[in-house]
């Protein structure tokens, strides 16, 4: 895969991570009466370890196609 065509694909997975984040927020939190209650707290948990875990993935991914094309120069 091209260098460009990943980045933009990992751009748009912390998009789509913030977007569904924002999405449970404003209406399932507020559906069940969680917002500014101690009842949300794992869903953050668990959200901040997937944005971990894919910054990881992605910091990893770009580190390996980049050297790969260095290496063919």
């Amino acid at each position: 895969m091209k260098l460009s065509n990943f980045f933009l694909l990992w751009v748009f997975g912390f998009f789509l991570l913030l977007s569904f984040n924002l999405f449970i927020e404003a209406f399932i939190f507020e559906w069940l009466g969680w917002n500014g209650t101690d009842k949300n707290d794992w869903f953050f948990a668990l959200w901040w370890g997937f944005v971990v875990v894919w910054a990881l993935y992605g910091f990893l991914k770009l580190y390996s196609i980049w050297s790969k094309s260095d290496q063919d120069l």
